[in-house]
């Protein structure tokens, strides 16, 4: 699935949120409109860009990763791993009050980055400790669902909700599990190889590859409508197709800055890059296949 499929002559990347600090956690609504979070600075909080590109600030509560609870547009399930904890926040806008706290669904729990699932189970990344865990919402039990990839950063879920996918910041691949019917992990693979960076302090030899450092940067990840996977790395944003294969790369809208996660919503790709949010727009549907 060649990336000419995916991009459009004269598109490029461009800039629809600026004035952050740190942007991170792109979350489609399905509308067309993405939530994403500034996490740092006198501004840090929930936004919302609607598809028109006009953005929304909506309150202060800020989470690295997100994802809205099944059939409620109106909460989202986010990690607060400054806090330790798995929180529920408000999705909308109050005006002149303070929004309401959020409900604490897990403590003590380092979490980086989370997907949730039909059946209301939150899979999220604990990177310090090598873990996916997982959530019951109903019932707020937690559970070990894998241990093991060196730094396990982004997430994602396939279309069918049937493939979860995690990203390995220190590492060279993306790992995926098939989700069985209880909720549990199974099929452990290491199924797409990311593209890494060149290593400066490597030894370059003559007629061989240059040496490449071990860390591909593997970060926050999206899935499109037909099973493509876009991953953030340290070299831009990693295109897959359904199989594993590479698409191909579409290199950082900032180089110098960090690339922290990317988002299919409605006809745009979008990319949370260091203070500002970027989105390009795609060929989608029957176009894209």
């Amino acid at each position: 699935m060649a990336l000419h499929k995916l991009l459009l002559d004269g598109e490029d990347w461009r800039a629809v949120a600026e004035g952050h600090e740190f942007t991170d956690a792109p979350c489609p609504d399905g509308e067309g409109g993405l939530y994403f979070c500034d996490l740092k600075g006198p501004n840090a909080g929930l936004y919302r860009l609607a598809p028109d590109g006009t953005q929304t600030r909506l309150n202060h509560h800020a989470v690295s990763g997100m994802k809205f609870v099944p059939g409620d547009k109106t909460h989202l399930v986010g990690c607060q791993g400054s806090q330790k904890r798995l929180v529920i926040i408000p999705a909308g806008k109050f005006e002149g009050t303070t929004a309401p706290e959020a409900e604490v669904l897990a403590t003590d729990v380092q979490p980086n980055d989370l997907v949730v699932s039909r059946a209301g189970i939150a899979y999220f990344t604990e990177t310090g400790k090598k873990q996916v865990t997982a959530v019951d919402l109903k019932t707020k039990k937690l559970t070990v669902a894998d241990t093991g990839i060196t730094a396990p950063n982004g997430i994602a879920l396939s279309p069918d909700g049937g493939t979860l996918g995690v990203s390995d910041y220190r590492g060279g691949n993306v790992w995926v599990f098939r989700i069985e019917a209880d909720g549990t992990l199974s099929g452990k693979s290491p199924y797409m190889t990311l593209r890494r960076p060149i290593d400066p302090k490597g030894e370059f030899k003559h007629w061989e590859a240059p040496p490449l450092a071990a860390a591909s940067g593997g970060d926050g990840m999206s899935t499109d409508g037909i099973g493509r996977w876009f991953v953030a790395s340290a070299l831009g944003v990693q295109v897959f197709d359904p199989t594993g294969r590479e698409c191909g790369l579409l290199p950082k809208p900032q180089p110098a800055k960090p690339l922290t996660s990317c988002a299919v919503s409605g006809e745009y790709l979008y990319a949370t890059n260091g203070d500002k949010v970027f989105r390009r727009k795609i060929k989608i549907g029957d176009a894209a296949k």
